[in-house]
């Protein structure tokens, strides 16, 4: 059984996981009832209040560090697997490319999960409601075998007390080299490209990846993460530069719809917030950011159900979308409604909006648990004055109308503030890209 664990690739690394944890929820609880001191009442207040490390504290605050620098490292090899080793590199067949591929996925997997079991504190509380959010969301994975469903769990679970801002700078540093060296490797031939040249003239280039729109996705994360190191308070004339000199790359280049609205909507928003900075403080403003991933998702629902081709408003929408609205009103119409998710492989379903996509592949009850965790996300990030981290999820949310990558680790890492939610911490807790400058934090 051991030894299937590490040859199923995902369904192995979540069944380490379950098995890590629920061993580990036996451990809590019996520490609490032989050395937690006081009545049974105080054992059980003990064992869910107090946060240690699963199976002994050894290795105390070195221990600690070394699940941050775990968690850092998963992240340079996703970015680099993601943003170099996903390219037209791969048709070179070069005599590296196959080794270093087949190991990228293992090697942060596992750094992961060494992270989520052994180098995090965790106390009853927290690892029962994380628990909870794991079982569902594997239940799930199992019926649909999507692979970013369970990679983006990976991850909103082992960036738990992970310095975020520091692996933001070793994730961008990655992706943008990575980037440029696979968009300068295809503009000098040494790798191919995808190119077509549209009615009016225009030439649509990929830039070294297999799709015009990945290559859209992968600038719009790197200024995503350049905006949250940055932080939107101290954006200056050439931050506004670089973000629209993307913008003019992403129309002009690769011809991504998606990414270019999405850009757009970055620069909007940050400049909002760079002058107008009071305008995220009133109440109704908090609840109506923290309630975009509810609407976002009862509008594409809606659309997508209500489409018909005699709807002047939803062709019109459809259009503007790509499509998008007819291709989901054809999945949803053509399928039941699968609780725990599934696969429809032999369909050949074509969802790109992500909202409709996870309600008919991951079901409804992991849909409302995600976008309901998100919600919960926004609302707390706002309330903390963590305006940049906001607006950057606002945007993929925005992209999610046309993309699926909303829930990919590397593209949105706005996901690596998530365990403030699934492990219940305290306001205090709740996290974010800004420097560390030992002032109180600003709350709204």
């Amino acid at each position: 059984m051991l030894l299937s664990l590490f040859t199923t690739g995902l369904y192995g690394y979540l069944d380490f996981v379950l098995i890590g944890w629920t061993l580990g929820l036996v451990w809590l609880a019996v520490r609490a009832l032989v050395t937690a001191k006081g009545g049974f009442a105080q054992k059980v207040r003990a064992g869910l209040n107090d946060e240690v490390f699963l199976f002994g504290g050894w290795g105390g605050d070195v221990r600690a560090a070394a699940g941050g620098w775990m968690f850092l490292l998963s992240v340079v090899l996703l970015q680099f697997d993601m943003f170099f080793m996903n390219s037209l590199v791969r048709e070179l067949d070069l005599p590296w490319y196959s080794f270093l591929a087949s190991w990228l996925n293992i090697a942060y997997s596992m750094l992961l999960i060494l992270k989520i079991v052994l180098f995090t504190r965790y106390s009853g509380r927290q690892l029962a409601a994380a628990y909870c959010f794991f079982f569902v969301f594997r239940w799930v994975y199992l019926n649909n075998h999507q692979y970013w469903f369970a990679m983006v769990l990976f991850y909103m679970l082992a960036a738990k007390d992970a310095p975020l801002r520091r692996t933001l700078k070793a994730g961008l540093v990655t992706s943008c080299a990575s980037f440029l060296a696979v968009a300068v490797a295809s503009s000098a031939g040494w790798i191919g490209t995808l190119s077509e040249l549209w009615d009016d003239g225009r030439m649509r280039n990929s830039f070294g990846y297999g799709w015009y729109n990945l290559t859209g996705v992968i600038v719009l994360a790197l200024c995503l993460m350049y905006v949250c190191l940055r932080q939107v308070r101290n954006l200056k004339w050439f931050d506004f530069v670089v973000l629209a000199a993307a913008l003019v790359f992403c129309n002009e280049g690769p011809a991504s719809r998606a990414a270019v609205v999405c850009l757009a909507l970055l620069i909007a928003l940050t400049l909002l917030l760079r002058f107008l900075p009071g305008i995220a403080r009133p109440v109704w403003v908090r609840a109506l950011v923290s309630a975009a991933p509810v609407l976002a998702l009862a509008a594409s629902l809606l659309g997508s159900w209500l489409y018909t081709p005699d709807n002047a408003l939803l062709v019109k929408l459809n259009d503007i979308f790509t499509g998008r609205l007819y291709l989901a009103n054809k999945a949803l119409s053509e399928t039941s409604l699968a609780i725990a998710g599934q696969g429809l492989w032999d369909a050949d379903y074509v969802v790109d909006n992500c909202f409709a996509n996870l309600w008919i592949y991951a079901g409804p009850v992991a849909s409302v648990l995600l976008w309901g965790a998100m919600a919960a996300l926004l609302w707390r990030l706002m309330k903390k004055g963590a305006v940049t981290e906001s607006a950057c999820l606002v945007v993929m949310l925005a992209h999610g109308f046309m993309e699926n990558h909303v829930i990919w680790p590397c593209v949105n890492v706005c996901l690596w503030l998530m365990p403030c939610v699934l492990f219940l911490l305290p306001k205090e807790r709740v996290g974010d890209f800004a420097p560390d400058t030992g002032a109180p934090q600003t709350t709204f």
